[in-house]
């Protein structure tokens, strides 16, 4: 009876820790999506490009019009258009949503910025 008694409190103490606890179980846990990246992209029109596609860039992107997605490192040519840079835009005109770095052209514009125009030098950090 004792022993029965013993296993009794133990169990209702167990069950009020853990009300008190609460505790959460992830059953999926989120996954993240890895895009295809290249540390080189040569450019003379943004549909004709080697490599072929649509790529993130972290390197060196160079050409006529070049766009991409994310560009960390250098993006050259004479027109510059990515959604994130994080580095250096070099050409006549560079247009980014986010910029942690420097623009250096003609016409510059970070869209995310206090600032979004700028002619010949514009950085954000």
């Amino acid at each position: 009876m004792k022993r029965l008694m013993m296993c009794v409190v133990l169990a209702l103490s167990l069950c009020s820790f853990a009300k008190e606890a609460n505790l959460t179980v992830v059953r999926n846990p989120p996954t993240t999506v890895m895009r295809e990246w290249t540390p080189l992209s040569l450019t003379l029109i943004s549909p004709v490009a080697l490599p072929p596609g649509n790529w993130d860039v972290y390197g060196l992107q160079a050409g006529g019009f070049s766009w991409a997605e994310n560009v960390v490192g250098v993006q050259a040519g004479f027109f510059n258009t990515a959604d994130i840079v994080k580095g250096l835009q070099i050409g006549g005109i560079n247009v980014t949503r986010q910029m942690y770095g420097v623009q250096i052209g003609l016409i510059n514009v970070i869209q995310d910025n206090d600032i979004p125009f700028l002619p010949v030098i514009n950085c954000y950090f």
